[in-house]
């Protein structure tokens, strides 16, 4: 049942993300740079416990967040 909640809020989430970016194609782009750089040790620009960045398997949800919440900038994640 938790793994359905999980599920359910990282849908959630890409659904925030998109009234953010308007387009699948490159919200997925963003997400996917911003990923690498988070694997590369990249520092979150939004307040998360340090036990959610030792897991890459967060990265994604950590990703939409930042663009939800409106902390990436353009320039920065293309960088």
């Amino acid at each position: 049942m938790q793994e359905s909640q999980g599920i359910q809020d990282i849908l959630e989430l890409e659904k925030k993300a998109l009234d953010v970016i308007k387009s699948r194609y490159l919200l997925c782009i963003l997400v996917a740079q911003r990923i690498h750089q988070l694997e590369k040790g990249a520092q979150l620009v939004i307040e998360a416990d340090a036990s959610e960045v030792e897991s890459p398997k967060r990265f994604y949800q950590l990703a939409l967040q930042e663009i939800y919440e409106g902390n990436m900038d353009l320039e920065q994640i293309n960088s």
